[in-house]
């Protein structure tokens, strides 16, 4: 019977550490999606003179979700009548909570739609190219805390467990 307990102990234990590693490996993919959108956003806007709830159509088919989600929700609240940043604004607010995103990047998202539609499409590149630059930055940390902590939460999910299963039995 302790032996079960103790599998079912390192088991969970090993499992949060995998959890906590899988959110802080999927931070960069997510990133990296939103540079992504950003990019195909721009060319939307400068090449295509395309409308906004059609350009985040087009962007929700080409990139993964949790990232499309924000960009389904904001054409969602345009097409109800919302103005442009409201809109922005409760997609990113209804959405994030879905990704593995944290709260600097939500601000970056929330300070990208302050800028959408209210300005010609020069001024609207320009805030786009600057939301990217932040973007990367933060990618670009992303990626070392990844490959810094990534293991260490996986270790030491194991060892929490077998630290306990030792002080159990």
């Amino acid at each position: 019977m302790k032996l079960i307990g103790a599998l079912f102990v390192l088991l969970g234990s090993s499992s949060i550490g995998f959890m906590i590693a899988n959110q802080i490996a999927l931070r960069p993919k997510q990133l990296q999606e939103l540079k992504t959108a950003l990019e195909m956003l721009k060319t939307e806007i400068d090449y295509g003179f395309t409308p906004l709830p059609v350009a985040f159509a087009k962007l929700s088919n080409n990139i993964a979700a949790p990232i499309a989600d924000i960009f389904v929700e904001a054409k969602s609240n345009l097409e109800a009548g919302l103005v442009a940043h409201k809109a922005w604004r409760e997609a990113v607010t209804e959405v994030f909570p879905e990704t593995s995103l944290l709260k600097e990047d939500r601000d970056l998202l929330l300070e990208i739609g302050y800028n959408l539609g209210n300005s010609n499409s020069s001024d609207q590149i320009r805030h786009l190219d600057l939301a990217q630059e932040k973007i990367n930055n933060s990618y670009q940390k992303a990626i070392k805390e990844k490959n810094n902590k990534v293991k260490i939460w996986r270790y030491f999910g194991v060892l929490i467990g077998l630290l306990v299963v030792i002080i159990i039995v």
